[in-house]
């Protein structure tokens, strides 16, 4: 008999599996305060990223044959931002238009002439049915104004004379103008741990872009449509997506994967579009230096800086592409005027809609917790190497759980023309929240006033009643000699809203504070929408901290701690009484409390004693 032949899966030579320290190519383990960087550019020494930032790789470059606009104010006379051919002279066309669409103001569909409406007054687009009964926020041929002087809504009830006149048309639609959707050009790179064999967040994130971009079918392409996490190809198309995987020394290989970006930059920086650029990083951080993960999978690995990985996976050519498009943004001078020569009723030029950089930092672990690695992600947007981060506390950080905050929040900046970050992320909270009950978010953003590029770090938390008091977690005790554990500082809730702290460990209580206002660390996030969830600055502060022990040394009618009282003394000679004054009867009041935490029956209320915080 033949021997058998052997099948492929058995002649297929097992992969070498990556182990902690041993690739001398990758990055190495750095411990807290001593940061090895440059270990996977071996050409640089220390990360410069500053030096780096400064050059523009357009402008720089020999093989780049156009010329950058000229620095001149450009009138252009159009709801929407100047197309290729009237940007500038000087500039060669580029080989394919760029298309941004055109979606109506009101209700964000797609429309298109004739079925599409300018206001001559603030420029805003409505749209009109196509046929009876399909959508539009003007009903089927009721227009009864020409094109120069067809007012909207808004327009309509402002101009002189007109608040008490009746529309020119039959409006069915939305009544207020609130944002205005767009798809300018977005690039979005994935950068995962290829040990975590899960690609669900990116692929959740690119089918959210591709629903966009599909309005227009020269903004995707059909390579974009087919590849659901792997799109590199980047002619004649506005979104740009690719994904990376992390693993011992492919930094490389995984970075060439990138070189169609350029072109990609280009083609816009022609148009006079600066993409805006969004990367998503998913892996696991170190539970005691909160770097992240590079190499290996669960058991072991090798972790490093998010600046030491973004250096190597995205390449010094992307993130140069990154500033270049930053900086011409910000140097847009291009002037939009309605059809009467005002004023738009929003800035839809390039300087407020591209030219975003933003990180989201989704691991599992104490990345953002660990002052060490946290300083370094801050240092991203100091040196205006990004313009924001978005990172979740850890615990309970899963991609199904915050991949809708992830791709909503990347689309209401990316898509939408969100230029305030924190007033974007605000707002989005306030209707979708759920993944704030396991988890905190972290947001660093850079923003402008009086002329000063200011730096801003804010924790996002949320009030859970009988686990979390305005979504912090206390572990400071007033009782002196006391150090609970995270178990002992226990939540008291008084329906509706008023909270307190108790010790297990020594029995002392807190002053009652209000959660239905501000105080001089937590503030609300909207408070109609959403009045559970709270800001304060982050990293906290000491006094942060300490709050409730504060509180209730201002407040002397409050309850006090037990060993500050004559009950905390030893009691001699009374039956019935344990050693820290407390009787039997009162230890099985206090385990009926612990079972009954989240609310309070208001006979425990002091009613003479002074409310916190009013």
């Amino acid at each position: 008999m033949a021997p058998k032949r052997a099948s492929k899966a058995t002649s297929k030579a097992p992969s070498k599996m990556a182990k902690a320290g041993g690739i001398l190519s990758g990055i190495s383990r750095s411990g807290p305060g001593v940061v090895s960087i440059g270990s996977m550019l071996p050409s640089m020494n220390q990360l410069q990223t500053t030096s780096l930032m400064q050059e523009d790789p357009i402008e720089d470059s020999e093989s780049i044959s156009f010329q950058r606009p000229p620095v001149v104010p450009k009138v252009v006379y159009t709801a929407g931002p100047a197309p290729a051919a009237s940007t500038a002279a000087g500039l060669t066309p580029p080989t394919a238009p760029v298309h941004v669409g055109s979606f109506c103001h009101f209700c964000c569909d797609t429309c298109s002439p004739p079925h599409q409406h300018e206001c001559v007054e603030c420029g805003a687009i409505i749209c009109e049915q196509f046929r009876s009964r399909s959508s539009g926020c003007i009903f089927l041929n009721s227009v009864d104004a020409s094109k120069e002087t067809f007012l909207c809504p808004v327009c309509s009830r402002t101009v002189e004379g007109g608040k008490n006149k009746p529309l020119r048309y039959a409006f069915i639609g939305f009544g207020r103008r609130k944002k205005v959707k767009m798809t300018w050009p977005m690039a979005v790179i994935n950068l995962s741990l290829e040990s975590l064999k899960d690609d669900y967040l990116a692929g959740a994130i690119t089918l959210e872009a591709q629903n966009h971009f599909r309005s227009n079918p020269d903004n995707v392409s059909t390579t974009i449509v087919h590849l659901m996490c792997n799109t590199d190809k980047s002619d004649g198309c506005q979104l740009y997506v690719s994904a990376l995987h992390m693993r011992g020394a492919a930094h490389l290989v995984e970075s060439r994967k990138l070189a169609p970006a350029t072109e990609f930059f280009r083609r816009n920086f022609r148009a006079g579009f600066p993409p805006n650029i969004f990367i998503v990083v998913d892996t696991h951080s170190d539970e005691f230096s909160g770097m992240l993960q590079h190499t290996g999978g669960h058991s072991g690995g090798t972790s490093t800086t998010i600046t030491e990985i973004m250096q190597a996976y995205l390449g010094e050519q992307f993130v140069a592409m990154m500033k270049a498009s930053a900086n011409r943004a910000r140097n847009d001078t291009t002037v939009l005027k309605t059809l009467n020569g005002k004023t738009p009723w929003c800035d839809l030029s390039a300087k407020s809609r591209g030219g975003r950089r933003g990180l989201f930092l989704v691991s599992c672990g104490p990345a953002i917790r660990v002052s060490h690695h946290f300083d370094q992600v801050k240092a991203l947007v100091e040196n205006d190497t990004l313009d924001f981060v978005l990172a979740f506390g850890g615990s309970g950080t899963l991609p199904s759980m915050i991949s809708n905050t992830v791709r909503s929040f990347m689309m209401e900046i990316g898509v939408f023309g969100r230029t305030d970050v924190w007033a974007g992320l605000c707002e989005m909270l306030a209707s979708s929240n759920e993944f704030l009950d396991y988890t905190t978010a972290v947001v660093v953003y850079a923003s402008t006033a009086t002329g000063q590029r200011i730096i801003e770090c804010r924790q996002i938390t949320k009030d859970i009643a009988g686990v979390r008091a305005f979504g912090y977690e206390f572990r400071a005790c007033a009782t002196p000699g006391c150090h609970p554990s995270p178990a002992d500082i226990r939540v008291y809730n008084a329906h509706p809203n008023k909270v307190h702290l108790r010790c297990l460990k020594c029995g002392w209580r807190s002053a009652w504070v209000k959660t239905d206002q501000d105080n001089e660390h937590f503030h609300r996030v909207h408070r109609i929408a959403a009045p559970t969830l709270f800001w304060h600055h982050f990293p906290p502060s000491t006094g942060l901290q300490n709050f409730f022990v504060e509180v209730s040394k201002h407040n002397p009618g409050a309850p006090a701690s037990s060993s500050t009282t004559a009950t905390a003394q030893k009691v001699k000679g009374q039956k019935g009484v344990d050693r820290k004054g407390k009787g039997k009867r009162q230890v099985t009041a206090d385990i009926q409390d612990d079972s009954q935490m989240l609310y309070v029956s208001d006979s425990e209320l002091d009613s003479d004693a002074p409310m916190a915080l009013d």
